[in-house]
């Protein structure tokens, strides 16, 4: 079994507790960028969000409760996950099925698109990336881990040494054991990730970027944020 397969089915075991597990809070990171879109939205226009990876529908949830005039879509590839954003309300219509690095819709067919704590879980995450920036028309937003702004002063420092000297790959080999991937109880399958190591990428699509940390004080996001959000204004 492949490492995506085996995160899918760890998802399929534990939708039902998943929102139990993972709490959705103002402590929450995905929570703070989740609620800093409901102001872009206002401030760009935005009539249609597309969250790719959407899971049970948190993200979702907290839009149609705070946003009421927005279109809100989302794709999930796991079926169980699909099955709580149905319970929570939204049609089958709105969730599809779908994985985050080939999205079945048209180029610029959502306002904005959003990931929240997906990419950690992709293999090719700039693939991912590449497919939000066809389908929005007018912004891109994802808020991820930033694994050099985790863990001590010591581990911190050999993590943005090792990237400083171009060696990310050697790095995941090194925390991950040879695998390249983690494998959890807690979170699953997940790769070593920092959403910071895409900037270039997102910056070449983007007018405007901006970038914060929504988990940690921090006054520079590499080296002390845990988790950051960028967001692509197109």
């Amino acid at each position: 079994m492949n490492e995506v397969q085996k995160q899918r089915d760890y998802y399929e075991n534990h939708a039902t507790c998943y929102d139990e597990m993972c709490a959705f809070n103002k402590c929450d990171e995905h929570y703070f960028a989740t609620a800093a879109l409901r102001g872009l939205t206002e401030l760009y226009e935005i009539e249609s969000v597309l969250d790719v990876g959407c899971g049970t529908g948190r993200s979702l949830s907290y839009l149609r409760e705070h946003c009421a005039n927005l279109k809100l879509s989302g794709v999930e590839p796991v079926d169980a996950l699909r099955a709580q954003c149905l319970e929570k309300g939204f049609s089958a219509e709105q969730i599809r099925i779908g994985s985050a690095d080939s999205l079945e819709m048209p180029d610029n067919s959502a306002d904005c698109v959003t990931m929240f704590g997906v990419l950690h879980h992709v293999p090719n995450p700039a693939a991912a990336i590449d497919e939000a920036f066809r389908v929005a028309s007018k912004m891109v937003l994802i808020s991820d881990h930033n694994i050099y702004g985790m863990g001590n002063p010591v581990t911190k420092l050999a993590k943005q040494s090792f990237r400083a000297l171009g060696l990310r790959r050697v790095l995941a080999k090194i925390m991950t054991r040879g695998k390249g991937f983690h494998d959890t109880d807690w979170d699953g399958i997940f790769y070593p990730f920092s959403i910071l190591d895409h900037f270039a990428q997102m910056r070449s699509r983007s007018k405007h970027i901006y970038s914060m940390s929504t988990k940690t004080p921090a006054t520079n996001l590499l080296t002390q944020a845990s988790h950051v959000a960028l967001i692509s204004v197109l």
